[in-house]
């Protein structure tokens, strides 16, 4: 089989997840997207399965809790971020990967979301570490980072407990509305790509309770949008779970 080409990455982007991510993920867009693609381009022509490719983002997720705890302060912050930033990157190449090479399979996707989960929790906890160090909370920044880890992660609950509606919903082609609100729950959605940089805000002493306080308020709105979401499509008509 031949490699694809590396326009052959950004192409399929175009075509099938931009618009998706600028509802929901810009930063993904301005931040991820470019080294994603080289990544996944690199990827393919080493034949790195998608899957593999996925399994290789684990251990960042793994260290980000670690390399808070572990490292002197200073060199904590700068490494939280960039597996952080790492994680994201790879979470970006490898659904592309599978996209370009026709490779795309229901474990894969398992495996990619249940890592992508255990991700965000560990990266703020890591968070609420450094936001400790730096404040001497004695696990207080950090239990409350968790908090807001398990609403996250609640607010996706929300959206898989109507998984028949977002199923419809996701064959219709993604469009882009303009309207005022639609762009504040956008803009407000894709803030969740600028968490890794979270880190440098903890090691401030004045600025690092507002990280954590922010992880908890960013939580909350997602779970509300996630409510609102649902509740409306069920009031105008939706499938009902079975």
């Amino acid at each position: 089989m031949k490699t694809p080409g590396l326009g052959a990455f950004v192409g399929e982007y175009k075509a099938n997840k931009l618009v998706e991510e600028l509802k929901g993920n810009w930063a993904n867009v301005i931040i991820h997207r470019a080294p994603a693609f080289l990544l996944a381009w690199l990827l393919a022509r080493f034949g790195v399965s998608p899957l593999a490719a996925t399994l290789l983002s684990l251990p960042v997720a793994l260290a980000l809790p670690i390399l808070a705890l572990a490292l002197p302060l200073k060199a904590a912050v700068f490494w939280v971020f960039v597996a952080g930033y790492l994680f994201q990157v790879l979470d970006c190449a490898d659904g592309s990967l599978a996209r370009v090479t026709g490779r795309v399979t229901y474990l894969g996707g398992r495996i990619d979301f249940l890592i992508d989960m255990a991700q965000w929790g560990l990266l703020y906890v890591g968070i609420g570490i450094l936001a400790d160090r730096t404040l001497g909370g004695e696990g207080f920044w950090t239990a409350l980072a968790a908090v807001a880890a398990w609403l996250r992660l609640y607010g996706r609950t929300v959206r898989d407990a109507f998984a028949d509606r977002a199923d419809a919903d996701a064959e219709k082609p993604a469009t882009l509305s303009l309207s005022p609100s639609a762009l504040a729950i956008a803009f407000i959605s894709g803030l969740s790509g600028l968490v890794p940089f979270l880190a440098f805000v903890a090691a401030v002493p004045s600025l690092a309770s507002y990280a954590v306080w922010f992880l908890i308020v960013y939580s909350v709105l997602d779970v509300g949008d996630s409510l609102a979401q649902e509740l409306v499509r069920a009031i105008n008509g939706g499938p009902r779970p079975q």
